[in-house]
């Protein structure tokens, strides 16, 4: 995944499509291209508690690209948009999140760009041959639930009071045929 996606449904439809029981009070716009760093939607199981003695479906607004709780610097986040599903368990920045914080980030769509081999396609000033970009959705027009992990990260220099944020990455895979001739990698379905 090259790192952009579509995200237009509103909270409501969401909370609706993905039978969300707690829900933020915040609503993202509709953003068609949603880069590293944006708030984002996901989907994810909150555990039992004292008050609620049932698991219950959560929709949460996130950073997208994670920041491992251990992390120094929030920064490393805009590095970490995507984990490998084949190596996500080993990798010291996803092996916690991978373990007990999974998810979904639902989208309408993502972004990949196709770099023709073909020496007579058309090429940009550098002589490069240019990009085309593409949209992959769901053909019957539905949300994508990609699969990701997310992870909790506080600044411990500002102190106790310091405000949690929650950050995102999205799980990758090998590309399926119709995919994968565009590019190699396409998101975890």
């Amino acid at each position: 995944m090259c790192g952009r996606y579509a995200r237009a449904k509103d909270k409501a439809s969401l909370v609706e499509e993905f039978a969300i029981e707690d829900a933020p009070s915040e609503e993202l716009p509709a953003d068609y291209n949603v880069a590293p760093t944006k708030q984002v939607y996901v989907v994810a199981e909150r555990p039992a508690d004292e008050e609620h003695p049932a698991s219950r479906r959560s929709l949460a607004i996130a950073k997208w690209g994670l920041v491992p709780s251990w992390a120094k610097d929030p920064k490393i986040g805009s590095r970490l948009i995507n984990a490998r599903a084949e190596t996500a368990a080993s990798k010291p920045a996803f092996r916690r999140a991978y373990a007990k914080r999974r998810c979904l980030v639902p989208a309408e769509g993502f972004y990949e760009w196709y770099e023709s081999d073909d020496p007579a396609a058309p090429r940009g000033r550098s002589g490069k041959p240019l990009k085309q970009p593409f949209f992959i959705h769901a053909a019957d027009g539905g949300s994508l639930a990609m699969a990701g992990l997310y992870e909790f990260w506080r600044d411990r220099g500002a102190g106790p009071d310091a405000p949690w944020l929650m950050t995102v990455t999205i799980l990758t895979t090998t590309a399926s045929d119709a995919v994968g001739r565009i590019h190699d990698r396409m998101p975890l379905p």
